[in-house]
């Protein structure tokens, strides 16, 4: 299983999003000095979590960025499925992006690309950045 760079970067985005949850803005500047991720890659991950509702910006003198809503409230998941559009290794798996397969109806494999899926939604989709803050997850 692999998770895309974008989605890793979004994901420690937001957790640092979260540590400053209640404390004001972050700059993106800020952002990508604490989380070593390149500050233009993260303006364009920052603007996809901002179109999708997760973070609120403001621009100017004390402008940045903050979470819309508590990080209890936030999931893996949604950010991932948000940058990347789907959680399953492989793309016949896949519920949101599935891809047929010619060997689809034959594949030894299907069975346990979609337990797989199925094992992992159900981990990232009950892990809030809030549980990564507190290590309950």
């Amino acid at each position: 299983m692999h998770v895309s760079t974008r989605s890793e970067y979004g994901c420690r985005a937001m957790l640092e999003l979260a540590r400053n949850f209640g404390n004001g803005r972050l700059s993106a500047d800020e952002i990508s000095n604490r989380q070593a991720i390149p500050e233009r890659y993260l303006e364009q991950i920052l603007l996809s979590l901002r179109r999708a509702g997760f973070i609120h910006s403001r621009r100017g003198p004390g402008g940045g960025y903050t979470l819309v809503k508590h990080p209890r409230d936030v999931f893996i998941a949604d950010v991932i499925r948000t940058l990347d559009g789907h959680l399953a290794p492989v793309a016949c798996a896949s519920k949101t992006a599935y891809k047929a397969c010619k060997r689809e109806g034959k594949c030894g494999l299907r069975w346990l690309w979609l337990a797989v899926r199925d094992d992992l939604a159900q981990r990232l989709e009950n892990t809030s950045f809030d549980d990564l803050l507190n290590h309950r997850a």
